[in-house]
């Protein structure tokens, strides 16, 4: 048997203790000191113990450890890199906002002075009868050759033999003649004199008798051709000439001493104190204000809403891009837009359908059907030129997607929401897009407005669908390689990093 007894703790081996030999036969034993702990062994056992690898532990430490004060000498040149890309990113959001929103700024600017292109028809039906001159006609006609009055209108004059023969070609009488250029949209307004004005204010002046002088000067409009534009600018310019033409108050005089009139009973003076006035007539007049929504904000929701096509479907394609062949989900990809559309278009009529819109003024029952079919090859057109736009941007720099999307609304909207008239000639582009097309029809669906350019404004949104439909593939196959390049290049960056 030993003599000595030895401790078993293994985690300690310092703390053996050792037993003297003895005279006896029975062993001795030392009072059991406890060695110094190490704290880094206790460290260790913890976590071990925990089931934490300490390589973790030390890793988090010393991330902690690392970090630097953001003034701190070592972070310099990671200053200056972030430095550098908010310049970057401010420059990108200035040359957007500069070059995006001067497009509508632009619109604005100096509108006033644009009223001088609005074409106003002027019938001057007035004529010498009895050597009674045709007062009422020439003052409006000195009145219109005002540098005043040209400022506010085009003024195209036409005495009565000249706009007779215009009249003739087309088997109307004058008045009807008048309507008509309007409604076809040659003029914006009229100031129609009719005939005989001077000469039956003469004889009731003359005769002692009352006379209406409200049927003597029309001017006709049509709201429904601009529905917002027409009262600001083209009937405040009439009125305007209106106004001119009162200022003078000189027409009853003139009358009375051209005739050697005594106004000596009360009917004459009756006459003779009338107020003249302008009558003004719309031919095709707002009736629901709800069409203010469909006609003006609702287009620009049209271009926004056709965008969330691509925002909610673009999972749905990726993984149907993962499972078919690539020709299949070529044509995939263009019959799922084309659906989305005619859908999301539907949505949208309903909308006006559920505020009481009319829909049967120019086409009858047909109406709604019209106006869905329009709004599918409108949201065809502007929808897949977005998505083919975030396929083309987003390879590149997606935040660009944010300012595609202003740009295409403000190049659509600025030459729809006013008349061309009023714009500058640079805005003559919106003749060829989409929105401005739609619109056009859309003010015939409603308000029943002049019918002859719907073949035009059809034909140029079929353009752009067939079009965009067409560079769907190729731009579908760029986007496919560049995201995979991306996903190459990330992958071999994660593989450096470990």
């Amino acid at each position: 048997m030993s003599n000595n007894y030895t401790s078993s703790d293994n985690t300690n081996p310092e703390s053996k203790a050792e037993v003297a030999p003895n005279s006896s036969s029975e062993p001795t034993v030392e009072p059991y000191v406890p060695s110094e702990i190490n704290i880094n062994d206790y460290e260790q056992f913890q976590n071990e113990e925990m089931g934490e690898p300490v390589s973790r532990q030390q890793s988090i430490l010393q991330r902690v450890q690392s970090k630097y004060s953001f003034f701190n000498e070592n972070v310099k040149s990671e200053r200056m890199k972030l430095l550098k890309t908010f310049l970057t990113i401010y420059l990108i959001i200035a040359v957007g906002c500069l070059g995006v929103f001067s497009i509508y700024w632009g619109s604005m600017y100096r509108k006033d002075t644009r009223n001088r292109n609005l074409k106003m028809l002027v019938v001057l039906e007035d004529q010498e009868i009895n050597n009674i001159p045709p007062i009422f006609s020439q003052q409006m006609r000195q009145i219109l050759e005002t540098p005043e009055a040209k400022t506010l209108g085009g003024w195209d004059i036409f005495n009565m033999t000249e706009f007779q023969e215009i009249a003739d070609k087309h088997n109307n009488t004058i008045d009807e003649e008048v309507i008509r250029q309007v409604h076809h949209q040659h003029y914006w307004s009229t100031i129609y004199i009719k005939q005989n004005s001077t000469y039956n204010i003469y004889q009731a002046l003359k005769n002692g008798e009352e006379y209406n002088t409200t049927d003597l000067i029309y001017s006709y409009f049509e709201t429904g051709r601009h529905l917002t534009n027409i009262g600001p600018y083209v009937v405040a310019s009439v009125a305007a000439i209106q106004t001119m033409w009162l200022d003078t108050n000189s027409v009853m005089q003139s009358i009375i001493e051209v005739g050697n009139i005594t106004l000596d009973n009360p009917g004459s003076i009756n006459t003779a104190t009338q107020a003249l006035s302008f009558t003004f007539v719309d031919m095709k007049p707002l009736t629901n204000d709800v069409l203010v929504a469909a006609l003006q904000i609702g287009l620009l929701y049209l271009v926004i809403v056709s965008f969330f096509n691509f925002n909610f479907f673009a999972d749905v394609h990726q993984s149907v891009a993962q499972i078919i062949k690539k020709p299949h989900f070529m044509g995939y990809r263009i019959i799922a837009s084309i659906v989305s559309y005619f859908v999301i278009s539907l949505m949208f009529g309903l909308v006006c359908l559920a505020f009481q819109i009319d829909f049967a003024k120019a086409f009858g029952k047909s109406g709604f059907l019209v106006y869905w079919m329009v709004t599918f090859l409108t949201m065809w057109a502007v929808g897949l030129a977005s998505e083919l736009a975030a396929m083309l941007l987003i390879p590149l720099y997606p935040p660009l997607m944010g300012f595609w999307l202003i740009f295409w609304v403000i190049i659509n909207i600025t030459p729809t929401f006013t008349p061309m008239a009023l714009l500058p000639q640079f805005f003559r582009y919106g003749y060829a897009m989409p929105l401005h097309n739609a619109f056009e029809i859309y003010c015939v669906i409603f308000f029943d407005t002049y019918k002859g350019q719907i073949g035009r404004n059809i034909g140029i949104i079929i353009a752009w669908c067939v079009f965009l439909t067409a560079m769907t593939p190729l731009v579908l196959m760029y986007f496919g390689k560049m995201m995979g390049k991306k996903a190459a290049k990330a992958a071999q960056q994660a593989a450096k990093e470990k």
